[in-house]
């Protein structure tokens, strides 16, 4: 089989319960059919995988053999050979990562209303000047200056402003 699809589905993640590995449940679907389910119990072992016919465990031993074809994977300076529980382990990093992701966009995005948000994009910190009111009650020559204030402390080596909500351009500030 040249390419087979795994995915991950109803992935239920328990935070509390993960101790040495992360502690999840759900449901395995290779090539858009649901074949078995996945679980870890969080306390350092294996990410178990089980078919719920036999011809679903046919499929996973067919997604098995496809996994052992898949490149190398480089991890934390070791590399891994590939198979379905380390697929399995990524699909399920990438789904927390992106809800991660998610999350903190969200409150971001709800900071921007209030405060002036500058950072590197794409990197997991930002500093913020937070005038716990709406941006646009703010007088705007105050605002220009808070504004031009911290893109001229700030703003250099990849740090830029991070608000999606207002334009700085040409000493003025521009809501969008």
């Amino acid at each position: 089989m040249l390419h087979m699809k795994i995915e991950l589905k109803k992935i239920s993640f328990n935070e509390r319960m993960s101790e040495e590995t992360n502690c999840f449940v759900a449901d395995l679907y290779i090539n858009g059919k649901k074949v078995g389910y996945v679980k870890n119990d969080g306390q350092g072992g294996c990410t178990d995988y089980h078919g719920y016919t036999k011809e679903d465990n046919e499929i996973i031993r067919e997604a098995e053999a496809y996994c052992k074809t898949l490149p190398d994977v480089t991890s934390h300076g070791y590399v891994l050979k590939q198979n379905l529980e380390l697929v399995i382990d990524i699909l399920f990093e990438e789904h927390i990562t992106a809800k991660l992701k998610a999350k903190e966009e969200k409150k971001m995005q709800k900071l921007f209303q209030t405060a002036i948000v500058f950072g590197k994009p794409n990197a997991p910190q930002y500093r913020y000047m937070n005038f716990k009111q709406p941006l646009s009650s703010i007088p705007m020559s105050k605002l220009v200056f808070y504004v031009a204030k911290v893109v001229s402390d700030h703003c250099r080596d990849g740090v830029q402003l991070l608000n999606t909500n207002f334009k700085f351009e040409n000493g003025r500030v521009i809501f969008v």
